[in-house]
């Protein structure tokens, strides 16, 4: 349980001050165990029936209860434990559920490497801060008293939390606690048993008192917005404040706790919102979504044609609700590199489906670039996203301003080739990715125009003819090679948006030119090795068909000569009657391999066949007629269970194939100890895609079986070819066969249809 308050509250106020901090809060060893923590922890699991207890738990095991923050400090603690002298990495915003998805709020959240008493162990303090504020949790059960090692180590923690803390007693609310932050924040190291009520009016804020007093009379939390409050230079500080009750063991009011969170950073940004420049008008009207990013990754800024495209509005950005629109798996993959990329600081690109507002996903290329402060550290990261599923502005000039524009940054550090044209085509500006990729210099000074080298004279000269049959808000795409200044020929994707006016004439090109030499070659290799894949496979269907035509005849001549002999000639052999029939039975054997290659060739041929809804109780019913001899001389019963998914679409004599060899091999493969026990179940997989499985309770399946070396018997072999047919026609499907199997028990197969 954390640590909190005693019978006598006061003689601890640091304790009861970091176990009554409304935000969520952890401190752990280097192990990753929890030694203390706040109330605040109930705001990341507001449903718990009872009290959460932490203190002594592993971080990982406490994930559960706390949800997508304690993963995300698991994450960082896990990356930093073996290694306690490196800063642990940036962590991005998560949303955490507050009871409903609709109350759901965004946290962000840290872990920090602390110094306590004896720095001999190293200590981590994790904590959340909501990016949104909401209301301070409920209070918390009362606590026991820390021992004094432990109630030091809270001391020298408080010192660390990202907040201002004080802790007031008594009805004469006497301050008994206060952080470093605050003691900072107003120039005095005296604060200590002065009256609140004498210190908020030095400070000029007598009304403070009475939200103190009615927390402390009523037991409620409080709560207020931007209060402003002078430092000790007399400049203004922002500050979201709350306020809760202290209890002591019978649950009686014994003081107030404030906390706060400096704001001042935020609210200067609403107060001094710079306005439209050329450069971000240029940004706005280009034909890629572009975007920019804190130091950390934390994107700060979309361009109006993010929300164009998905049909998202603006205030996406500031609920983080824009990530929505990103495919979950692509988004997963991004989130499990941005550390990587985050950590190293240099250009780098991603690969992601966004859905478009008509629910479409669409491929796009995304590239970074990091723009650094005179320290070397990186402070932004300007992004552009390019569609590229169908395959696949810029003055030198400064703004009259001394704030450097962040839209010109954007467009000269991105790796992209930006452009634009006048109405008839001849070039207007270019980035700096334009001037270095072609090798020309741009002087603008001198009031020489830039040569006509990109897009390229094929593309303008396109981009003109076309520009007339252009609908009014479509973007104009453009594929050819661009020559580099050192000779060399690459790929490129022109995408242009017309700029018009009122009358609906076109007055301005803004182009791109995206890089696509990687992804050409990418699709020509795999071209090449498509049809290299078919012409070997094409060969091989070709011998297996004419190697099994060969063989059955051999075959069938030999089972009528054995049995002409068996009829004909007389063995005084007492052997001799085992002998004809094991070689009735290696002839069975040969047959049924045979006729196995023969299905394999005929499945391939199939694979042209158009799918068509399916029984899957009907093909069950099928395949077990054929099979029904065998099935009775081993004892078996077979048990279905397709309510979940009835009725499957495939190719029907592939279906049938699956189904006759998987109940085939279990049937070959039954224990003869034991009655044969069979249990088909069609179900939805994890992918959303049909499974279906297939279980037994026979022999189980040897190590050879998985592909090891070892001699196989001649029904394993029998089975190894029904289930290389079984998996060659799920593969041609985009499916997939997963096998588990004990010897001796059973074995289950899950065919991802």
């Amino acid at each position: 349980m954390p640590f909190a308050l005693s019978a006598q509250p006061a003689s601890h106020p640091f304790a009861e001050a970091f176990s009554y901090l409304p935000t969520p809060t952890l401190l752990l060893d280097n192990d990753g165990r929890i030694v203390a923590s706040s109330v605040g922890l109930a705001e990341l699991a507001p449903s718990a029936a009872t009290p959460l207890v932490l203190v002594g738990q592993l971080l990982h095991d406490a994930q559960l209860q706390l949800g997508p923050v304690a993963t995300a400090w698991a994450y960082a603690h896990s990356v930093v434990r073996s290694m306690p002298w490196v800063q642990p990495p940036a962590l991005l915003p998560v949303a955490a559920s507050a009871g409903t998805i609709a109350e759901a709020r965004w946290w962000q959240p840290s872990l920090t490497r602390i110094d306590l008493g004896d720095q001999t162990v190293t200590h981590w303090l994790a904590t959340a801060h909501n990016t949104a504020l909401a209301a301070p949790a409920s209070p918390a059960a009362p606590f026991t008293a820390p021992q004094a090692e432990e109630a030091a180590q809270l001391r020298d923690t408080l010192a660390h939390v990202p907040g201002h803390v004080i802790t007031l007693h008594g009805p004469e609310h006497r301050i008994s606690y206060v952080g470093p932050a605050v003691a900072a924040l107003l120039n005095q190291n005296q604060l200590l048993g002065r009256l609140a009520a004498n210190v908020l009016t030095d400070l000029q804020a007598p009304e403070a008192l009475q939200a103190i007093r009615h927390t402390y009379q009523t037991g409620q939390l409080a709560a207020a917005h931007n209060l402003a409050l002078p430092d000790a230079n007399n400049q203004p500080r922002y500050f979201d404040v709350s306020l809760r009750p202290l209890l002591d063991t019978n649950q009686r009011i014994t003081g107030v706790l404030v906390f706060g969170q400096e704001v001042t950073a935020h609210v200067q940004q609403d107060l001094e919102a710079e306005p439209i420049t050329p450069y971000q008008d240029i940004v706005e009207n280009l034909p890629q979504i572009t975007s920019i990013s804190s130091g950390e990754g934390v994107v700060e800024y979309l361009s109006p044609q993010w929300f164009r495209y998905t049909g998202q509005p603006p205030e996406a950005i500031h609920t983080h609700d824009w990530v929505d629109a990103l495919n979950p798996d692509d988004w997963a993959q991004i989130l499990h590199e941005l550390p990587e990329h985050l950590s190293k600081g240099e250009p780098w690109s991603w690969d992601a489906r966004i859905r478009r507002y008509d629910g479409e996903y669409r491929r796009h290329i995304a590239h970074m670039a990091p723009t650094r402060n005179e320290a070397g550290r990186v402070v932004r990261w300007f992004g552009t996203m390019t569609d590229v599923q169908d395959l696949q502005p810029t003055s030198t000039s400064t703004p009259p301003s001394d704030k450097p524009d962040p839209c010109q940054e954007l467009t000269d550090t991105l790796p992209q080739l930006l452009w634009t044209l006048n109405p008839d085509g001849t070039a207007a500006t270019v980035n700096k990715a334009a001037i270095s990729y072609m090798g020309f210099e741009v002087q603008q000074s001198t009031g020489e125009s830039v040569p006509s080298l990109v897009p390229g004279a094929d593309v303008v000269q396109a981009l003109v003819e076309q520009q007339h049959s252009l609908e009014a808000d479509a973007t104009w795409e453009y594929q050819s090679q661009l020559r580099q200044h050192d000779g060399e020929l690459r790929w490129f994707l022109h995408r242009a948006q017309p700029l018009r006016n009122a009358e609906g004439h076109i007055v301005k090109w803004y182009g791109s030119s995206t890089d696509i030499e990687a992804l050409k070659q990418e699709s020509t290799q795999l071209q090449k090795q498509n049809e290299k894949l078919t012409r070997a496979n094409r060969e091989l269907d070709a011998f297996v068909k004419s190697a099994a035509d060969e063989l059955r005849q051999p075959i069938h001549n030999l089972q009528a000569l054995f049995g002409q002999m068996r009829e004909a000639v007389t063995f005084h052999d007492p052997d001799a009657d085992a002998l004809l029939v094991m070689a009735d039975n290696s002839l069975s054997r040969w047959n049924a391999t045979v006729r196995n290659l023969t299905q394999l060739v005929k499945a391939q041929e199939q694979h042209q066949l158009p799918p068509e809804e399916l029984s899957l109780a009907t093909l069950t019913r099928e395949a077990l007629l054929g099979l029904h001899p065998h099935l009775r001389a081993s004892g078996g019963e077979v048990s279905t269970h397709f309510q979940s998914l009835p009725t499957v679409s495939y190719v029907r004599p592939h279906l049938l194939s699956i189904i006759t060899n998987l109940l085939s091999n279990s049937i070959r493969q039954h224990d003869p100890s034991r009655p044969l026990r069979l249990r088909l179940e069609s179900k939805p997989g994890p992918t959303g895609r049909a499974q279906l499985v297939v279980q037994d309770n026979g022999l189980g399946l040897e190590p050879s079986r998985v592909g090891g070396r070892a001699s196989r018997s001649p029904q394993q072999i029998n089975s190894a070819a029904g289930l290389y047919l079984i998996n060659r026609i799920v593969e041609d499907h985009g499916g997939s066969l997963d096998v588990e199997s004990v010897p001796g028990q059973g074995t289950t197969f899950r065919v991802t249809l």
